[in-house]
């Protein structure tokens, strides 16, 4: 993995840290507008930008005349508008993407090139991940695979990263659409770059699946714990 991803998937970790720890002490008291305010600006950062309105909402109502929180959501609803637009031309986008590196007439290697790094691109960013997945994605991006063609493989698996970079049930559905021979065929490639690419994949899809379990663990581990009505975190001698 590159520096430049770990470092992108280092502050997502300390994105979700922050939205844990501030939900953790809206849970503790409702009103804690600071608490609210910053798990709105985590949010904000995790692409999930409707829960994010609706902490600054909380915030607004709790105290009205905060022009900070008053700045905030109205920065926040323009910023939401803006990308609402840009995202209704995404699924077009997306399917003409696929269109042009799927077709074997298409011999404008500028075109394709093009599509190569919007679809890496717009894979990197939670919205557009989800888009091209919903959109078929992961089938399509199964189809560049089996060309067999170095640069197509490469942009389906760096493609593939970005959907399943933490997200577990994206990840097990591209696991279960790849399959393990598919898999093993690729990681078997003889051109260097794209067999490296694909043992990225398996390391982000491990590490997607392992946070995924982990987080699991601890909400069944939290349940126990308050059933028997001690703290979460609590640790016997």
């Amino acid at each position: 993995m590159s520096g430049a991803s770990l470092r992108c998937l280092s502050l997502q970790e300390d994105y979700a840290k922050a939205e844990a720890d501030a939900s953790k002490a809206i849970e503790a008291d409702g009103r804690d507008v600071k608490a609210l305010f910053r798990r709105s600006q985590a949010l904000q950062k995790l692409g999930r930008l409707d829960q994010a309105v609706s902490d600054l909402q909380r915030c607004v109502s709790l105290e009205p005349k905060n022009k900070a929180f008053q700045e905030a959501l109205h920065a926040l609803g323009s910023s939401m508008h803006e990308k609402m637009k840009t995202m209704s031309c995404t699924d077009s986008k997306v399917e003409q993407m696929f269109q042009i590196l799927l077709d074997p007439e298409e011999k404008d290697e500028d075109k394709k090139q093009k599509a190569v790094q919007n679809l890496i691109v717009l894979a990197r960013e939670e919205p557009g991940a989800e888009k091209i997945f919903q959109s078929d994605g992961v089938r399509l991006l199964t189809q560049l695979l089996d060309t067999a063609k170095a640069d197509l493989m490469l942009a389906a698996l760096r493609t593939l990263v970005g959907l399943c970079s933490g997200h577990r049930s994206r990840t097990m559905a591209v696991l279960a659409e790849l399959g393990a021979p598919r898999l093993s065929a690729v990681l078997g490639v003889e051109h260097e770059q794209v067999s490296l690419s694909a043992c990225n994949l398996l390391h982000v899809m491990f590490d997607s699946l392992k946070e995924g379990l982990q987080k699991e663990f601890r909400g069944k581990e939290d349940a126990v714990v308050l059933e028997l009505g001690l703290s979460p975190g609590f640790t016997q001698s």
